[in-house]
């Protein structure tokens, strides 16, 4: 519980958090009791615990009395290896339940260093603002200036106009302030995209948040932990699979999952597209074509972004470009899925995303809905000027500046899939989960996956659970060999999902990128890291308990939104055959399985939570 008295020093942690109330303009620093970290460690897991202590209070997403929460975690360090993300977690405005999201940024260690471990935003202002902190001097500021840049135009000008580079800040583009439900909030270093973060930000006329940092971060082993991050970064940067994710991204599995039916193609309709195409979409081709260099996150040794330059006099770059490119869930969602194999079309929609502020995932989704509608006569291919068909790149390149703007047709997209095929039909074909566009990744293709999909708390979450025990790669610790049996239907596939997706969460809420997983780190080491960096001992079973309470947490406060068994649902597409591949299989298993994952998960029949260790 938050405290006002003396606590003990903390390592690791800062022990306080700072909550702005916009609509008062009241500013406190709140002191958190060491057994709060000790159950929820920090990012994803203490943004929930403050949603969870606030929930009774919150009347709606878009509401004033929607909190917010920005939260860095124990590992949030400059010293420790692709620990460099903020956690934001609020009610989502796209799905109505528990929504979060992840930015891979600098600003996090910033937040530390100014002296908090979190920020926790309420109410609403009248006019655009940003906050300001650096150490006690936090300040809510006038934004108007601000209003209508995008996102890479407001971190720059404050920086600018604070005369101060080294300050770290995050915005929202225009897509935020228009209220569009899978708005993002950025900056020039990574994107939180995932469940509408940006229209809860715009919904209170927050346009940025600028951290600047003052103080050092309190370790309990220092020299300890540099020893051990030096031969961490060598393992993470010489692996066989970091430096596969160094050489060409994420994307570099567009070509296998193709292979096997994870790529999404024609709104997750067909199973198999031309194999000429599916290439000119990939890592490969992008690393052969417009890769510059690879782009780490900070204090990242495997550096998987892409930063890509497009030369001058090219159709969608007359002046040329340089820039953050797209990675994997970008070039499927919006390539494949849409069968638009066009790689130039594909940086310029990606770099438009980043910049106005739209999820690539959902934005990708939705436009493949709209395609199908207007192919099937649920709407007319010709609106607003623009023929809606698949592999129309300029088509979707306007759609996309439509959708931030909500702008003709762009106001009706700008909702999601879910209320587009409620208002126009189609639900047979709307690929969502609870609410959240699914991203590019299959249950035909992963039984597992088909699980974690249904049961993650935010909705369709990939982040939620790793398939990499079917990529060849072990989790020693959990028992979980490296596999190969893609459609195994036994009930010992619903402990690894569990397992796994507890994890996940901490990994969520430690906060470290993921792929710090796929490129070697393990469990044992994120247990030592954590004795270095906080003093405190952990083990396997304390680890999974930490995500499993985490899990809970997210999941109450679903179920005071209204989600039960209803709800954990894959979507009627997944649960049909591929067209044009008959080798892929349907995840009905989910059915059996989904009764064992709430008794092992301590849930009731429908799927309720029955109590609470918080």
């Amino acid at each position: 519980m938050p405290t006002q008295h003396q606590m003990p020093r903390l390592f690791g942690w800062v022990g306080k958090v700072v909550e702005v109330d916009l609509s008062s303009g009241g500013i406190k620093t709140l002191t958190l009791d060491a057994e709060v970290y000790d159950k929820v460690l920090g990012g994803e897991g203490l943004a929930a615990y403050f949603i969870y202590k606030n929930f009774h209070e919150i009347r709606g997403p878009l509401d004033p009395s929607n909190i917010i929460v920005f939260a860095s975690g124990p590992l949030t360090s400059e010293i420790i290896p692709q620990s460099g993300r903020l956690s934001a977690a609020f009610i989502s405005p796209l799905t109505g339940i528990f929504g979060a999201t992840h930015i891979g940024t600098r600003f996090a260690y910033e937040l530390k260093r100014a002296g908090y471990d979190a920020v926790i935003v309420k109410g609403a202002s009248e006019k655009p603002v940003y906050i300001y902190i650096e150490g006690d001097h936090v300040e809510i500021r006038g934004a108007e200036k601000y209003w209508g840049l995008d996102i890479m135009e407001t971190v720059n000008s404050i920086k600018k106009d604070l005369g101060d580079p080294s300050i770290k800040a995050i915005a929202i583009g225009p897509a935020g302030e228009h209220l569009v439900k899978f708005s993002t909030i950025a900056n020039e270093e990574g994107i939180g995209g995932r469940t509408g973060g940006g229209a809860v930000m715009g919904s209170k006329k927050l346009k940025a948040i600028v951290v600047k940092g003052v103080e050092d971060i309190s370790m309990a082993d220092p020299e300890g932990l540099r020893r051990y991050v030096r031969d961490l970064n060598v393992k993470l940067a010489s692996s066989t699979r970091g430096a596969s994710f160094r050489r060409y991204g994420s994307a570099g599995t567009v070509n296998l999952y193709h292979q096997i039916g994870n790529l999404p193609i024609k709104n997750f309709a067909w199973g198999r597209w031309n194999d000429d195409e599916v290439f000119k979409i990939s890592g490969e081709k992008l690393t052969e074509t417009f890769l510059k260099r690879p782009f780490p996150c900070t204090t990242c040794p495997v550096a998987c972004k892409r930063y890509v330059e497009v030369k001058p006099g090219s159709k969608y770059f007359p002046g040329g470009f340089r820039g953050l490119g797209p990675e994997y869930e970008t070039l499927a969602l919006l390539g494949s899925n849409l069968l638009n194999s066009d790689l130039e079309a594909m940086i310029k929609i990606n770099e438009l995303c980043d910049k106005l502020g739209l999820d690539t995932m959902s934005t990708g989704n939705v436009i493949g809905f709209i395609f199908e509608a207007a192919e099937k006569g649920l709407i007319n291919k010709e609106v607003d000027g623009l023929r809606l068909e698949w592999g129309n790149a300029d088509t979707i390149i306007k759609l996309v500046q439509k959708i931030a703007y909500r702008d003709g047709i762009g106001d009706l997209l700008a909702e999601g899939v879910r209320r587009v095929s409620e208002r126009i039909g189609g639900r047979e074909f709307a690929m969502h989960i609870k609410g959240l566009e699914v991203p590019a990744h299959d249950g035909r293709a992963f039984f597992a996956h088909a699980l974690s999909f249904m049961t993650m708390n935010r909705g369709a979450d990939h982040l939620g659970f790793t398939h990499i025990p079917w990529r060849g790669i072990p989790i020693p610790e959990l028992g979980i060999n490296a596999r190969t049996d893609r459609y195994n239907e036994s009930d010992e596939m619903v402990d690894i999902v569990i397992n796994i997706q507890n994890l996940m969460v901490v990994y969520d809420s430690l906060t470290m990128c993921k792929y710090a997983h796929f490129a070697g780190l393990t469990i044992t080491d994120i247990i030592n890291l954590l004795k270095l960096t906080t003093g405190k001992d952990y083990t396997v079973e304390k680890i999974l308990e930490i995500g499993g309470r985490i899990w809970k947490i997210e999941r109450w406060i679903n179920n005071q939104l209204g989600i039960t068994r209803k709800d954990d649902v894959l979507p009627p597409r997944m649960l049909t055959p591929h067209e044009k591949r008959d080798d892929t299989k349907i995840p009905r298993i989910v059915e059996k399985w989904l009764p064992l994952y709430y008794r092992k998960r301590g849930l009731t029949e429908d799927g309720i939570v029955k109590e609470l260790d918080i």
